[in-house]
């Protein structure tokens, strides 16, 4: 008897880890969708401004994200410039939680969806990128990504994952 108990126990504890390591599995998941609108020239004299989104009074909206954004760009050989300096393109991205914009709207809104699946834990993120070109204002560039939120992860990690989804989706757009 006193072995089928501990058989028990084992085997409960053992799908605990598992169910555990499912959850950590799906909190690096990263879904990314894109779809290039219009071509533009992306060379050495490439220019770019963010979008007025992307403000507030009180400075950037998202620091960290624009900061990783201008990384990038920076790291590609674009140089930021002011909005009124006519840049090439004009970049802005919005975050978004599940409870506030559904796949279903992402889809119907933006024209794009990640297929990230749901999972009944965890709470979906999303980070829509845009790019417009700098003459016309109009759309040369979109990307969706979604990953699930975690909300109780140091700032080094926090900073990782940044990298990882601004990167990811900026590859698509630049091509590289």
């Amino acid at each position: 008897m006193r072995n089928i108990l501990i058989l028990l126990f084992v085997t409960t504890l053992a799908a605990c880890v598992q169910v555990t390591d499912e959850e950590a599995m799906a909190e690096r998941q990263l879904a990314i969708s894109s779809s290039h609108d219009k071509d533009l020239v992306l060379d050495s004299n490439t220019t770019y401004a963010f979008t007025p989104l992307q403000e507030t009074d009180h400075g950037q909206r998202f620091p960290a994200f624009t900061a990783e954004i201008e990384r990038y760009l920076n790291s590609q050989g674009f140089r930021q410039v002011e909005a009124d300096q006519q840049p090439t393109f004009f970049i802005g991205y919005i975050l978004e939680r599940e409870e506030d914009f559904s796949d279903e709207q992402l889809s119907e809104t933006f024209g794009l969806n990640p297929g990230l699946p749901d999972l009944p834990n965890l709470e979906k993120g999303t980070m829509l990128m845009f790019v417009l070109d700098g003459e016309t204002k109009q759309f040369a560039w979109r990307g969706a990504a979604q990953g699930f939120v975690i909300d109780d992860i140091d700032e080094q990690e926090r900073q990782h994952r940044i990298q990882i989804i601004v990167g990811s989706m900026l590859r698509q757009f630049v091509g590289n």
